[in-house]
């Protein structure tokens, strides 16, 4: 599994992510990607790596969609956690 480490920015708020991809190819080329939500850092032993996203034929679509599904994830928990709290 490919692990990067990004920086998004929600809601005035900076939020460490970890996203996994993995290709369907031995080489990684000309390949499908899965992206995985990693829960933790790669080396916490209760890490755990959810799959959020498959069937993406870049490495850099990739990770450019996994950030946009998780900002969007960040963005709806922030809204619903201020709605309760009001």
């Amino acid at each position: 599994m490919y692990k990067v480490k990004r920086t998004i920015y929600v809601d005035n708020q900076a939020i460490d992510i970890w996203l996994g991809l993995v290709s369907k190819t031995k080489n990684g080329k000309n390949g499908k990607y899965t992206v995985y939500l990693l829960t933790d850092t790669p080396t916490n032993p209760l890490n755990h790596a959810e799959p959020i996203l498959s069937n993406i034929t870049s490495k850099d679509t990739a990770i450019k969609k996994g950030i946009e599904y998780v900002k969007t994830l960040f963005h709806d928990i922030l809204n619903q956690s201020s709605e309760e709290n009001k």
